[in-house]
């Protein structure tokens, strides 16, 4: 895992110190707090690219592109709300179960004889946690999600607004925006599920009452 972080770092351009990288990890460690045990190494960084996207590596790396903070209007409560949303990928492990499967067992083979390379992993790790998640799991990172997001102490009725966002942005971009996000499940069901889980916790605030 940090050398597919590593990799990806190499290949973006990726920021820990300007003054929106720091408030990203700070909003990302105060959910991240919130959303322990499991205690994960959490991490918030910062990709400055025009692109409207989030994803997380197994383990704790969590990349969080410009593009997208941009088209949250630069709302903490949503961007809180993203952060939980792929912590929850994160603590319960849906992208290291999704690569146990694809590794199999001969690239496990080829491993223990020394034919792969760190190298390789990385990269199979890296381009599999950008695949999208399965209908099930990302139900499970909305709901839970604003459980995170609300014990941290932000308005977890923002997922709403993320959620009907993301609509907006399929309907410009439908051949790029399709990692995170997909259209399946749809949004609209996303949002279903999202106002019954708040309703569930007793959530309400400025994006559902």
């Amino acid at each position: 895992v940090h050398e597919a972080a590593a990799e990806f770092d190499r290949e973006h351009s990726v920021s820990r110190s300007s003054p929106m990288a720091l408030r990203l990890a700070e909003i990302g460690e105060r959910v991240g707090q919130a959303a322990s045990p499991p205690d994960y190494p959490y991490s918030f960084t910062l990709v400055n690219e025009d692109v409207d996207n989030a994803f997380a590596l197994p383990g704790g790396p969590v990349y969080f592109y410009q593009g997208l903070i941009n088209s949250l209007g630069d709302d903490e409560h949503q961007i809180a709300w993203v952060c939980a949303h792929e912590i929850t990928h994160i603590r319960q492990q849906h992208a290291i179960r999704r690569i146990e499967r694809a590794i199999g067992a001969s690239l496990l083979i080829e491993l223990a004889l020394g034919e792969g390379t760190a190298a390789d992993v990385a990269g199979l790790v890296g381009s599999l946690s950008l695949q999208h998640y399965s209908r099930d799991h990302e139900h499970m990172a909305d709901q839970l999600g604003c459980r995170w997001a609300h014990q941290a102490g932000y308005d977890a009725t923002a997922a709403i607004a993320v959620l009907q966002k993301f609509q907006e942005i399929q309907g410009k971009e439908p051949n790029d925006f399709e990692i995170m996000f997909m259209s399946h499940p749809g949004n609209e069901d996303r949002v279903n599920v999202v106002k019954a889980t708040l309703e569930q916790y007793g959530i309400s605030g400025a994006y559902h009452p």
